[in-house]
C-alpha cells in the first residue's frame, strides 16, 4: 500500500507542534501515551486503503517548482521573517516568539495584576520556530529565518492541496489563489461608485488606481449596529491574502486541514478519520476547528452513523485532544463581547441589511457561477462547493465573539478557502473554454474585480520595503514597541483601541483545573 506523502507531511506539519506542546507543557503521565497515540493515528490515516483509480496524478518537477516559487513569494510578501514591513498583528506574534524563545516552557509570568498567569493561547504556529531557536541558542535574526522557512513550508502545503483538488492549470490556480481572494470587495467598489462618486466612472476609476476609495476595507452601515456597539468590523471577512498577512497562526493550519479534509472526502474517508484532522487544528486555532466541524456536518453524509465512528485509534485521539485542549482553553480569561447577531436585529431593516450584506459578499458570486455553469455544465461540483461554503459562512456569522469578532473571522477560514478555490477553478474553465457566453463574462468580471485588494496589498509591500516604518517590527525589538516586558503586559497602541486590556487575550489562570493538574511544572 503506497503512502500518500503530501498527506503524511501535512499531518506532520499540523501535529508536530501539538507533540511539542504535549512533551514540554503537559505532565508526562499524559503527554507520552498521547504522543504515541497521535503517531499511531497519523500512520493509520496515511495507510487508509484507496483504489489506484482514485489516486491523483503526482506533481511533476516543474509543477513542484511553480508551487515552491509561488509559496516563497507569498511567504515573503506576508511579512513572515520580517523581510518586508509586517502587519500590525506582528506586535503580538513577535512578542509570543520572544517569550517562547527566552523563557522556560511552560511559560509562566510574574505579574501580580493578573495573579501570576501562564501563557494560554493558540501557540501551535509558534512552537517549532521557538523550539529550534531555544535548542540551538540562535539569535533573533536567525530565528526569523527559521520562522520564514516554517511559514514557507505551510504555504507550500496549502498550495499543494489547492493544486491537488484542481485539474486544468492546477499549480497556477494554487499560487494565484491569494490574488482572487478579494472577491468580496467587488460590491463595495460598485457601492462606492454610487454613494461616493455619483456614478462618475472616470473619477471612480482614477480613485481605484490611486487607492482613494473611501472605506475599501469595511462595509459600515448605520443600521448594522450590534448589541455590544462594536460594529465597525463585525461583518468584515478577511480575504486570504490578508489572513496570511495578519493571522498565519490561524490561516496556515486552516488551509492545510481544509485541503486534507476535502481531498479525503473525495476518497470516502470515514468521519472519524476526518475528525482526526480537525483535532490537529485545535492548538492552531479552536475557531478554525469549529469551522471545519461545521464543514463536515454540511458535507459528510455518514457523519451521524455510529458505526462510521468506531475506529479506536482515531476516536481515542479525538476525545483525548478535545478534553485536554478544552481544559487548556477553559483556563483562559473570559472572552468579552460575545453573543448572537440576531440580538441586534431591532427592525426588519436590520434583517434586510444583513441579508443584503452577505448576498453581495457571497451569493452574487455563487449566482453568477451557477448561471455560467448552466450554459456549459463544466463545473457542477465546484458550483455546489461554492454554494455550501457561502451557506457555512453566513450561518457562522450569526455568532459574535471577541472585540474584533474573532469567532466569525476565524471560523470561516476553511469555507473561504474552498469558496475562493471554487471561483478560481471556474475562472480557469472560462478562460480555457472555446465558448465565452455572456454569463461567463459577468462571472469573470465579478471575480477579477476582487484583484483590487490583493494588488493593493502587494503594491504596499513591494513599494514600502525601503521606506522607514513608524515601528520596526521584529522578534528582536518585540519588547520595545509599546513598552511591553512580556505577553502578560501586552499593551495596545495609545491611538488605537487604547481602552482594551490586550494581555487578557493571552494568559490563563493559575486557579484553573488545567494549571493545577495538567500543566508540567
Amino acid at each position: 500500500m503506497k503512502t500518500d506523502r503530501l498527506t503524511l507531511v501535512s499531518l506532520g506539519y499540523l501535529y508536530v507542534p501539538v507533540c511539542l506542546f504535549l512533551l514540554f507543557w503537559i505532565i508526562p503521565l499524559l503527554a507520552i501515551p498521547l504522543s504515541v497515540l497521535l503517531a499511531l493515528g497519523v500512520w493509520q490515516f496515511v495507510r487508509q486503503p484507496v483504489s489506484s483509480a482514485e489516486a491523483p496524478a503526482p506533481f511533476s518537477r516543474t509543477e513542484w517548482l511553480i508551487l515552491a516559487s509561488g509559496a516563497l513569494f507569498w511567504t515573503w510578501v506576508s511579512g513572515i521573517g520580517a523581510f518586508v514591513p509586517q502587519y500590525a498583528d506582528y506586535d503580538k506574534h513577535n512578542l509570543l516568539f520572544h517569550d517562547l524563545i527566552t523563557r522556560p516552557w511552560p511559560v509562566l509570568y510574574q505579574n501580580s495584576r493578573l495573579d501570576n498567569p501562564f501563557l494560554c493561547y493558540y501557540i501551535a504556529y509558534y512552537l517549532p520556530t521557538a523550539a529550534i531557536a531555544k535548542a540551538a541558542h540562535l539569535s533573533f535574526q536567525s530565528a526569523e529565518w527559521i520562522s520564514f522557512l516554517w511559514g514557507w513550508l505551510g504555504v507550500l502545503l496549502a498550495f499543494g492541496w489547492a493544486a491537488r483538488l484542481s485539474k486544468p492549470l492546477r499549480t497556477w490556480i494554487a499560487v494565484g489563489l491569494p490574488f482572487l481572494s478579494g472577491v468580496e470587495v467587488a460590491f463595495r467598489l460598485v457601492w462606492s461608485l454610487f454613494i461616493d462618486f455619483n456614478w462618475d466612472a472616470a473619477r471612480w476609476l482614477t480613485a481605484i488606481f490611486t487607492n482613494q476609495i473611501p472605506g475599501y476595507t469595511r462595509y459600515e452601515t448605520p443600521r448594522l449596529a450590534f448589541s455590544n456597539h462594536n460594529w465597525s468590523q463585525s461583518l468584515d471577512p478577511s480575504p486570504l491574502v490578508m489572513q496570511l498577512q495578519a493571522v498565519p497562526q490561524h490561516a496556515l493550519g486552516g488551509w492545510i486541514a481544509t485541503g486534507l479534509i476535502v481531498h479525503w472526502q473525495r476518497r470516502n474517508a470515514s468521519p472519524v478519520a476526518l475528525a482526526f484532522v480537525v483535532a490537529a487544528t485545535l492548538l492552531w486555532s479552536p475557531f478554525v476547528s469549529i469551522g471545519l466541524g461545521v464543514w463536515l456536518l454540511f458535507t459528510q453524509r455518514n457523519v451521524f452513523t455510529i458505526s462510521a465512528w468506531w475506529q479506536p485509534v482515531f476516536l481515542g485521539n479525538c476525545l483525548a485532544m478535545c478534553a485536554l485542549l478544552g481544559c487548556f482553553y477553559q483556563a483562559h480569561e473570559p472572552i468579552p463581547y460575545a453573543g448572537f447577531l440576531v440580538e441586534a436585529f431591532n427592525t426588519p431593516a436590520d434583517v434586510l441589511l444583513y441579508v443584503l450584506f452577505w448576498g453581495l459578499q457571497l451569493w452574487v458570486g455563487v449566482f453568477l457561477y451557477r448561471w455560467y455553469n448552466r450554459q456549459t455544465n463544466e463545473n457542477t461540483v465546484w458550483v455546489k462547493v461554492a454554494f455550501t461554503a457561502a451557506l457555512a459562512i453566513q450561518l457562522l456569522s450569526l455568532i459574535y465573539m471577541g472585540r474584533w469578532n474573532d469567532f466569525q473571522n476565524r471560523t470561516i477560514i476553511p469555507a473561504q478557502f474552498v469558496y475562493y478555490l471554487a471561483l478560481a477553478n471556474g475562472l480557469v474553465h472560462w478562460y480555457r473554454s472555446s465558448k465565452h457566453p455572456t454569463a461567463g463574462w459577468f462571472f469573470a468580471v465579478w471575480v477579477m474585480i476582487g484583484l483590487y485588494v490583493p494588488l493593493r496589498v502587494l503594491a504596499y509591500k513591494v513599494w514600502s520595503v525601503h521606506v522607514p516604518q513608524p515601528i520596526e517590527r521584529s522578534m528582536a525589538n518585540a519588547t520595545t514597541n509599546f513598552g511591553e516586558a512580556d505577553m502578560s503586559r501586552m499593551k495596545p497602541h495609545e491611538t488605537f483601541d487604547a481602552d482594551a486590556d490586550y494581555a487578557l487575550q493571552y494568559v490563563g489562570k493559575r486557579e484553573s483545573f488545567f494549571y493545577r493538574y495538567l500543566l508540567r511544572k
